[in-house]
Parts: C-alpha cells; structure tokens; sequence
C-alpha cells in the first residue's frame, strides 16, 4: 500500500494540515469528510471555485474549494510515507509550519511546494496496535467529517487508526460495520471493533475497545467509557449513552 500512481489529469493532492469537504458547494454546507495533507481526490466536476470530487483512498463524494488543491498534471509519486507519529509537522526554510496529523502521506523528508522548500520533522510515535494508536487521540475535540488529531468524528478515528496500521476501512460507521468478521460477546479483545445501532437498528456510532470492558470513541471528544454487553455506560453520568449491536474483528484479521 506504500506506493500509488496518478495519471489522470482531474486528480488533485492535499498540500495543506486539512481541508473540509462539504455536502454543498457553499462554505456554509454540512461538512462531511476532510482530506489529509498528501491525500488525493479525483475532480467529477465543477461550480465556480467548487469542485465535485471523489476521495481516491475511500470513495468518498464531497465539495471542496479549488484553491484548497493542488495539481498533478499526470505525476507518477512512487513510494509516500504513511505518517505515524503526533506532532509531525513540515518546516519550512523560512520559518513557515505545515503540522501533519496521523494518516497523513508525505513524499519524504523534504517537500518543494509552490517554491518553498519544507522539511519533515518526526513527533512521537504511535505504538503498534488498534488500541494504542487510538489513545494518541485522546481528548482530541469531536468535529462532525473530522478526520484529524484536531477534530474528529467516531468513524473518522476508526478510519485514522487504520491508516496508521495500513488497513483501509471506510469512511462512515454504517460502511465499515459491513467489513471484517463479526464475532460474539465472549470473542470481545483489546482493539477490536464495536458497533452501535439508533432505535431504527441503523448503526450509527463506533468505537475500539481498550479491554474487556472500557472502550476509546468519539462522543464530545475522543474518550474513555465502560462498554457492557447492552453498549456504552458514560464514565462521568452513568448513563447507557449507545446500544451495541456488533463485534468486529478489523478486516485484516480474515485472513
């Protein structure tokens, strides 16, 4: 998964921290996903300064500003680097900082873009494994399409820890309840999987679990809770907050 090839001429590249993608074409609309510096999207079409683009790493369809991306003009990039670590950043030559969240691709240490030249400084890394990987977004504020150590939503985090650990997962908690094998209560380990339906059965929250019984989601920021067999019971109110309605291993562990 290291290494992808742009040829077509409407694929645009993430040169900055984040970028919104967006319902509507209007800065007002519900933002839905975000992209990460390094991503690439696939322009569809165009209104105004808006472009309709499809996220290439997820499918995923949204609005962004065109002044938001950058052009590949067929580019051949071999080789980017998935970034593991909190608190990696670009620094530019004169001073100028590019902060990097986890799940960002960089093309290596050093970068040229629009004339200046930037180079990567290294953060902490993040521990191998599901769990470990989602406690470095402890605390990190909930933003509905967040995707980033900054604001994040629950699938979103999900989706952030397995970028770090080169499983690709999809982008909303719905999509990625359908993906890797589903287990019973009992089967229940650290780092796994666990989905949450509304009153309509819908599954509509996620999160990863830290033990038998606590578990890391986005809920108000990224947290801790105790998860039983019913679902989420909120460690400050005790309140049953999330029905639970499945276990899943990640997709790797099919295999």
């Amino acid at each position: 998964q290291g290494a992808f090839t742009f040829i077509s001429m409407n694929q645009r590249i993430c040169l900055q921290s984040w970028a919104p993608l967006r319902s509507i074409a209007h800065s007002k609309g519900e933002m839905v996903s975000s992209l990460l510096f390094g991503e690439t999207c696939t322009v569809l079409s165009s209104d105004g300064e808006w472009l309709h683009v499809r996220v290439d790493h997820d499918g995923y369809l949204g609005w962004i500003p065109d002044l938001y991306l950058s052009e590949l003009r067929g580019v051949v990039v071999d080789g980017w680097q998935m970034v593991r670590e909190v608190g990696a950043f670009f620094l530019g030559e004169d001073g100028d900082v590019i902060a990097l969240s986890p799940g960002s691709r960089i093309p290596g240490e050093r970068v040229s873009i629009e004339g200046r030249v930037y180079y990567y400084r290294s953060g902490k890394f993040l521990v191998a494994g599901a769990a470990a990987a989602a406690k470095a977004f402890l605390n990190t504020p909930y933003l509905w399409g967040g995707r980033s150590i900054w604001g994040i939503d629950c699938s979103g985090l999900v989706q952030a820890v397995g970028k770090v650990m080169d499983v690709a997962m999809p982008r909303d908690a719905y999509q990625q309840a359908m993906v890797g094998k589903s287990c019973l209560w009992e089967q229940r380990r650290p780092g796994m999987l666990a989905y949450f339906s509304n009153a309509d059965g819908k599954v509509v929250h996620v999160g990863i679990l830290l033990d038998d019984d606590l578990i890391i989601h986005a809920y108000g920021k990224v947290r801790i809770d105790k998860l039983t067999a019913q679902g989420i019971v909120n460690a400050t109110s005790g309140a049953l907050t999330h029905k639970l309605c499945d276990l899943r291993f990640w997709p790797e562990e099919l295999s």
